[in-house]
């Protein structure tokens, strides 16, 4: 389970090291393969192979009738690449991705349960501050339609 975060940067050939906060929680049954796709909000995700297994269970099963859902499908898949962790736990990102993301050499990774975020950390900020909602109240909205008066913790 991926969290937390990480700052890093991209190397001249555009790679990136995977931080040991993350590896760690990488099963073997990747087999040291993870998947990369142009994310929301300007981010790139990254999943391990076993989950990238289920988000492509989900895609197929997208109506391919609904101009929504055919669009999501064509730019997810579209955006999609295979990545091989090397010895020294790297990962090189396609240049198309990181143009995307405008990300250039400073880079965020967020931790996001089953996958990894990688932002251009500025673009990361714009996102926060353009929230119209404090932190408190979109957990307060969240967590309440979730487990409404309960208190599960």
């Amino acid at each position: 389970m991926f969290q937390g975060h990480a700052d890093t940067s991209i190397d001249d050939k555009g790679r990136i090291i995977i931080p040991a906060k993350f590896r760690k929680h990488i099963l073997p049954e990747a087999n040291n393969v993870m998947y990369v796709t142009l994310g929301r909000d300007r981010c790139i995700w990254l999943f391990p192979s076993y989950e990238w297994t289920k988000v492509l269970e989900t895609i197929r099963e997208t109506n391919p009738y609904t101009e929504d859902e055919v669009l999501m499908r064509r730019q997810m898949l579209y955006h999609t690449d295979e990545l091989l962790i090397d010895t020294q736990h790297r990962i090189l990102l396609p240049q198309a991705l990181l143009q995307e993301a405008g990300i250039k050499k400073e880079v965020l990774l967020l931790g996001q349960i089953e996958r990894i975020e990688i932002w251009n950390p500025e673009e990361y900020r714009k996102y926060l501050k353009k929230g119209k909602d404090s932190y408190e109240s979109v957990m307060q909205k969240v967590m309440s339609a979730r487990f409404g008066n309960k208190k599960e913790f």
